[in-house]
């Protein structure tokens, strides 16, 4: 009934001070946050102005006691008068007074890991430039877990202001997000309360690796070229509008930190460019294409352990590279679990001469000229410099104390899914 109310009254200008009256008894009920939850209505008391995106006339008496923060759709209003305006969701707030039209920006970060950091680390370089004229961003905040992530050490580091997710306050005093690696969803309710919106820096080029680990299956999957594309982000992971959208080839052997250092910090200054002309790109962005989605889902454990009879040395070599890092490979031997360290390039070892006779798949053999012990697979021999048993150890001292015993020689390196260390 109240949201009836309002939307009928905001035509009509003389009906202000009557509608101010009605929010400002509202505002006294305990049950007026979900009242209104759904209209967008936020208020504040004691401010100086009011603030609307959906009314340009100020009442002199309430202008000190309440505030419109958010964006109103009008769904009622536009057939009974020619004053009426049509209204969007976080975009219609461009009319506001307090509303930015160009940077610098106030902006709140939402990030978590390292490659977080990349990003924050040009965002707070901007905001410190010598030259104000030449500045995207005026205000910078962060958004993480409250755990002790990269990027709360480096926000406690330079003083930046923390929100602990998920976040309780208000964000109505910024004009746009930016997401970057941050590992959350962030519902339609607060992307609402930014006037630009939020951005997203995602590795890889939209639709393809749409999810949490797009740079690890870039890896895993042999992929030769990748990229980065700014979204504008909706409440659903990774499917929002292209701003802006670059191919970056992929390093040869590189592994998935080392690529995810270098496109995070190539969508930095992507976001940069997006920034100083924000109204233009957002008006400018494309939908994503229906063909070619790929999905990168969150690493799991299982994916670490070898499939010693199913997987070639290149396949192998993929998975050290994509989530070695992360999570070592893991295999069986001796029936216990063993983790594989230190890949050598496949190049060097799969068609090495190994003096084992019959080899099978998970077969062992310490090679003295590439200090590795080398484990046969499907197409060949794959080489590991460190392997932890107890303790991390190199491929010569496993040797000295297990294969080189004569009961422990033979014994194979086993593949089993189904167990975690």
């Amino acid at each position: 009934m109240y949201e009836m109310y309002i939307t009928s009254c905001i035509s009509r200008p003389r009906s202000v001070d009557r509608l101010l009256f009605c929010l400002w008894q509202l505002q006294q009920k305990q049950n007026f946050s979900n009242t209104c939850a759904n209209s967008q209505w936020e208020f504040r008391t004691h401010w100086r102005h009011l603030r609307t995106a959906c009314i340009s006339y100020k009442s002199s008496h309430w202008s000190d006691r309440c505030i419109y923060t958010g964006p109103l759709t009008n769904q009622s209003a536009g057939s009974s008068t020619n004053q009426s305006t049509s209204y969007t969701t976080n975009q219609s707030a461009s009319s506001s007074t307090n509303q930015r039209t160009g940077p610098p920006w106030r902006i709140l970060f939402f990030g978590s890991d390292e490659f977080s950091v990349e990003v924050l680390q040009k965002l707070k370089a901007d905001q410190t430039r010598t030259k104000s004229a030449d500045r995207v961003v005026e205000r910078l905040e962060v958004v993480c877990s409250p755990k002790r992530v990269p990027v709360r050490t480096y926000a406690d580091e330079h003083h930046l202001p923390l929100h602990d997710w998920p976040l309780q306050g208000s964000c109505d005093q910024f004009d746009v997000g930016v997401v970057a690696s941050f590992g959350f969803l962030i519902p339609k309710k607060i992307i609402r309360l930014f006037p630009y919106g939020i951005l997203n820096i995602h590795p890889s080029l939209l639709p393809q690796w749409r999810g949490a680990s797009p740079v690890f299956h870039t890896i895993l999957e042999g992929d030769e070229v990748t990229g980065v594309t700014i979204i504008h982000i909706t409440p659903q992971f990774d499917v929002g509008p292209i701003l802006q959208q670059k191919s970056v080839p992929v390093p040869d052997r590189c592994h998935a930190i080392q690529l995810g250092s270098m496109l995070f910090n190539k969508g930095a200054d992507m976001l940069l460019d997006c920034l100083r002309d924000l109204p233009r790109k957002l008006e400018n962005a494309v939908e994503q294409p229906t063909t070619g989605v790929t999905n990168a889902p969150k690493l799991s454990v299982d994916q670490s352990w070898v499939r010693w009879a199913e997987q070639s040395c290149q396949e192998i070599d993929r998975l050290s590279r994509s989530v070695g890092q992360k999570l070592p490979l893991r295999s069986i031997w001796n029936d216990r679990t063993v983790k594989l360290m230190d890949i050598i390039d496949p190049a060097i070892t799969k068609g090495l001469a190994i003096p084992v006779a019959e080899p099978k798949p998970g077969s062992a053999h310490y090679h003295r000229p590439t200090n590795s012990v080398c484990i046969r697979c499907k197409d060949g021999w794959v080489g590991f410099r460190s392997i932890l048993l107890k303790k991390k150890l190199t491929a010569h001292e496993f040797y000295n104390g297990y294969l080189s015993r004569d009961h422990l020689k033979d014994k194979l390196f086993e593949s089993c899914s189904s167990k975690t260390s």
